[in-house]
């Protein structure tokens, strides 16, 4: 019978923070869509360029 390797924390630790840093870039998208989404539906009065420009703004680079 083989022997079970046992998970050590330290090992979950890493393994959830590893999870975190590939899924962050998608987090950060979908957070900006949900903030221009609100922002969108409690400033109804601003120009439509206004939120078109807001919306295709890319952060700088590394």
């Amino acid at each position: 019978m083989a022997k079970k390797d046992t998970i050590h924390p330290w090992q979950q630790i890493e393994e959830q923070a590893f999870h975190a840093f590939r899924e962050w870039p998608l987090w950060l998208v979908l957070r900006e869509r949900e903030l221009a989404q609100r922002t969108a539906e409690t400033q109804p009065d601003a120009p439509p360029a206004a939120k078109a420009d807001t919306a295709s703004q890319q952060p700088a680079g590394n």
